[in-house]
């Protein structure tokens, strides 16, 4: 007998070791699209309230004022891509429309390993007298009680932020699409713009738990709305994971086409959304 289907079988069978593998490596998270999970957005419509988490545990958040749906959409991001959030606290070429979104409990950091990326895209430098300072783009915390993790536009630049720790990771530019990761993972901190490793150590702060809420495009501490952003932001994700079983957490497991990933690292993207839907704690 002609065992002519074995090679389905074994692609069949990595396939389920894989995934299992990456249900128990990447335990928790949210990932917020800022449109292409949200019923009936429609471009420059206000968002949805709540945005979306197109994780299974559904971490959404709530809208703040008026974040609205854009066309404009980071070329080498994931696709298909049809929406990113245009949060134009100063302007966007027009009149300032205040507006982010956010929730008031952070997200867990279950694992000893955790992820966090974004695509973003600044407005002008020069929109306005001290515009440019301490925007804040996707924060897990709080960050003046030195509570959690995130990125920051500071000036010129983009920073990754533990607490009051800060790490550059490069220049915002002016109307560019940017990707930007912070890795945490067994004490060795890293910090990828654009794909590339900015920096890698196990010198700088490692966060502490984060308390305070989770935050994209500004923040608001209860009694004032602080560090708004201007501009895009799209494809914001995080994820809590177990290092022993994840392995090296590198550029081919974000949701960026450059470097181009490799033929497992395209199985491991196309699973690690599955197993969150389908294995995602309670």
């Amino acid at each position: 007998m002609r065992c002519v289907r074995l090679p389905a079988l074994a692609s069949l069978i990595l396939l389920l070791i894989t995934e299992s593998a990456s249900a128990s490596a990447f335990v928790r998270g949210a990932w917020y699209r800022l449109g292409d999970d949200d019923p009936g957005a429609s471009v420059a419509d206000i968002g949805i309230d709540p945005t979306r988490d197109s994780f299974s545990e559904h971490r959404d958040l709530s809208r703040f004022f008026s974040p609205h749906y854009a066309a404009d959409v980071p070329p080498l991001g994931p696709q298909p891509n049809k929406f990113s959030m245009a949060f134009a606290n100063q302007s966007l070429g027009g009149p300032g429309i205040p507006g982010f979104y956010g929730r008031f409990s952070a997200l867990g950091m279950f694992e000893q390993g955790y992820a966090l990326e974004t695509w973003v895209k600044s407005a002008s430098l020069f929109v306005g007298p001290g515009s440019t300072d301490n925007q804040l783009i996707a924060y897990n915390g709080d960050p003046p009680n030195n509570s959690g993790f995130g990125f920051f536009r500071e000036g010129a630049n983009y920073v990754a932020r533990v607490g009051i720790f800060e790490r550059l990771l490069g220049p915002a530019g002016e109307l560019e699409w940017h990707h930007l990761a912070y890795i945490q993972s067994l004490g060795a901190s890293s910090y990828y713009y654009d794909g590339k490793l900015i920096a890698q150590n196990t010198t700088d702060p490692i966060p502490n738990p984060a308390t305070g809420g989770f935050w994209i495009g500004g923040r608001n501490t209860g009694s004032a709305d602080v560090e708004l952003f201007n501009g895009w932001i799209d494809e914001v994700r995080y994820q809590s994971f177990n290092p022993l079983a994840a392995g090296a957490f590198d550029p081919t497991n974000f949701l960026i086409t450059v470097p181009e990933p490799t033929t497992t690292a395209l199985l491991i993207l196309a699973i690690i959304p599955f197993s969150f839907r389908r294995f995602s704690l309670p």
